[in-house]
């Protein structure tokens, strides 16, 4: 690990701006109460990005308060892209810290929040240290499921750290530009999958921050990014594109099993979900969706024993090409009742201790 002088800055954050309506000046003035303070001689312990995407620097200057601006450093970025992937590539691209973060324009962090984080991470010899989330509004955000208790040294597969696809938290710089890491900017959505799935299975030390200050989720914007709606092959490239990679090939079949039971669990299922209970699933849909099921199962054939009989049912319609919204919306309500018994046994018994089977992984959450 590397260490950073205490002349120098500590932790550089990203922040993507994409338009200058989006509240910026509540994520920067939430880091700069974050509990990380210049250094007595003067120099910067943080560092804030704020990285004007396809948009002019001035009047987001504007809205930022004049006492934070001394540790904010604006830059224009232009790619024509509608996606954060290319103005978060340039920020960490111009990161000198020790530790790199990146946050959404509408998010924030609570009192305290930095300082704890790299004391966290520092104490425990983290390469990453993953935040912990909530709605800004209330309720605790139960990603990643990590084991009860489990703080430092997680594993990727037991810890079912893949179900925190956005690597919020603190990021190593070292170990960022060692692996390579970059958020691929020709997706619509799910731009930092293989970001985050590659940083999970790097074999470094990661920390999970449970009981610290956390990352905070804001729902008032007009419009996120990552929420416009768009084609099943469009949502769902990142995710056939991912398990059709050499560094796919070379994970051990147990990390790719977890990484595909994902990638059903969530998106899939997610946007079956989405489509089928706004009555627009068809055909189509149906026909692109069976396709992408076989993709990620033909990569990993096992990933899908640890699911839910409830799952399973839905998992089946979706294999058949089920046309129909009304019962592909029924399938997908029926696998969030987590009153009944068919959402708590997997199909495949021998597969109910499983991490990802749903006994081990609601209970796991619950404690998340």
């Amino acid at each position: 690990m590397d260490n950073q002088s205490q002349d120098s800055v500590l932790l550089d954050v990203v922040i993507a701006v994409h338009t200058p309506d989006r509240p910026v000046e509540r994520a920067v003035a939430s880091l700069v109460a974050g509990g990380l303070p210049t250094h007595p001689n003067g120099q910067q312990r943080l560092r804030i990005n704020v990285v004007c995407h396809n948009t002019e620097v001035e009047p987001i200057r504007a809205r930022v308060a004049a006492e934070h601006q001394p540790l904010v450093r604006f830059l224009h970025y232009t790619d024509g892209i509608k996606s954060p992937a290319g103005p978060f590539n340039h920020g960490i691209s111009r990161a000198t810290g020790t530790w790199v973060a990146i946050m959404g324009s509408d998010d924030s962090v609570e009192a305290g929040a930095l300082a704890r984080w790299v004391e966290s991470a520092e104490d425990e010899r983290a390469d990453v240290l993953i935040a912990p989330m909530a709605h800004a509004g209330g309720g605790t955000i139960r990603t990643p499921v990590v084991r009860p208790t489990r703080r430092a040294g997680l594993d990727p597969v037991r810890d079912r750290l893949s179900y925190r696809t956005a690597p919020l938290g603190l990021m190593r710089l070292s170990l960022v530009r060692g692996l390579g890491l970059i958020f691929p900017t020709d997706y619509a959505t799910g731009e930092d999958q293989s970001f985050s799935a590659k940083l999970w299975f790097s074999g470094a030390r990661i920390s999970y921050g449970r009981g610290l200050p956390r990352y905070l989720v804001h729902d008032d914007a007009q419009l996120r990014v990552t929420q416009t709606p768009r084609p099943v092959t469009e949502d769902l490239a990142f995710a056939t594109d991912l398990v059709a990679t050499d560094w796919f090939a070379g994970l051990k079949p147990g990390s790719r099993e977890a990484l595909v039971t994902k990638l059903i669990r969530v998106h899939v299922f997610g946007h079956v979900m989405l489509r089928a209970q706004a009555g627009t699933w068809n055909a189509t849909d149906a026909s692109l969706m069976a396709a992408v099921l076989r993709q990620l199962l033909f990569k990993a054939p096992l990933a899908a024993r640890p699911l839910s009989l409830a799952d399973r049912q839905l998992l089946d319609a979706v294999a058949r090409g089920e046309a129909d919204a009304g019962t592909m919306a029924g399938l997908a309500a029926a696998r969030r009742r987590f009153t009944s018994p068919w959402t708590w046994m997997p199909r495949s018994l021998p597969h109910v201790l499983h991490p990802e089977a749903p006994l081990r992984f609601m209970s796991a959450s619950a404690l998340v």
